[in-house]
């Protein structure tokens, strides 16, 4: 039996947050932090959040800064909420280790990125770096658009080059949600990670002053997959995040569908009922492979 516990946080200038904890009968294994890709909330990961608690892990979820239910608690409008990915990763995320070490009475935690969800690890500041044990990367890798698999490449200049930067000041806010793009984001983040996916270095090339310490200090572990039909991120992209982190020990798992009884898996599908049966065991090995 898993409890499902929704909880709100205090993150600094990023205010109140909102998280949910997925809560075992008997915990037997480390807890675990679930980070969301871009713009995707939370109860996206429900399913696989009460799954991980069914077999005995403490998970929590959480949203960000302007999505999901933290944009409901910080008032609604997307327009109004100041923050970019450095802030995402550094006071939401940064808070969102420190709740689960709080409410787990662990010193370390485990991490499940999705995409984005990795970067929020590797760009954050130190102290919250020594709170991550072990990371699984999901589909995440550097966001150059030049390397993104081709459904996304042949997109990238419309939304990169054109919707993002004359809708975004326009509207105080990025609709991708509309645009069938990411989703809806803050301007702040919109802006940031546009000009990261624009530079051939990703966001080390674009802000290595910002960037270089963090990635540096970064010593967690890290088993990564990446999917073979992903429509986004391809294996150089993986690659080249886990180059970033010169310091983070990895291992690159590079899996096709039909290898997990899967028709297809893509960017979003690991984290979908149909990935059950044979991925989230997967999944799940590597996340207690350390």
């Amino acid at each position: 039996m898993v409890e499902v516990r929704p909880i709100q946080f205090h993150a600094g200038t990023a205010g109140r947050l909102a998280g949910v904890l997925y809560l075992p009968e008997k915990p037997t294994a480390s807890p675990v932090l679930i980070a969301p890709a871009l713009g995707t909330p939370q109860r996206f990961y429900a399913h696989f959040a009460s799954w991980l608690a069914a077999r005995g892990q403490m998970v929590m979820s959480f949203d960000p800064s302007g999505v999901g239910d933290s944009l409901a608690l910080g008032g609604g409008r997307l327009r109004d909420v100041k923050a970019d990915l450095l802030s995402w990763a550094r006071v939401d995320f940064a808070a969102a280790l420190g709740e689960l070490c709080t409410q787990s009475g662990a010193k370390q935690v485990r991490l499940m990125g999705h995409s984005l969800g990795v970067h929020h690890a590797a760009m954050t500041l130190p102290e919250a770096q020594l709170r991550i044990q072990h990371v699984v990367s999901v589909a995440a890798g550097s966001g150059y658009w030049r390397d993104w698999a081709r459904p996304s490449r042949r997109v990238a200049p419309l939304m990169l080059h054109l919707a993002i930067p004359a809708l975004t000041p326009w509207l105080g806010y990025f609709p991708g949600r509309r645009l069938g793009m990411v989703g809806d984001l803050p301007a702040g983040v919109a802006r940031q990670w546009s000009g990261w996916c624009r530079h051939p270095d990703f966001a080390w090339g674009k802000e290595p002053e910002s960037l270089r310490s963090s990635l540096d200090g970064a010593g967690f572990s890290i088993q990564a997959l990446s999917f073979s039909d992903d429509e986004a991120m391809t294996e150089r992209c993986t690659r080249q995040l886990l180059q970033a982190m010169p310091n983070a020990p990895s291992e690159l798992h590079v899996v096709r569908p039909a290898e997990v009884g899967m028709n297809a898996i893509g960017h979003l599908g690991a984290f979908r009922r149909a990935a059950e049966p044979q991925l989230w065991p997967l999944m799940e090995r590597l996340l207690h492979s350390v």
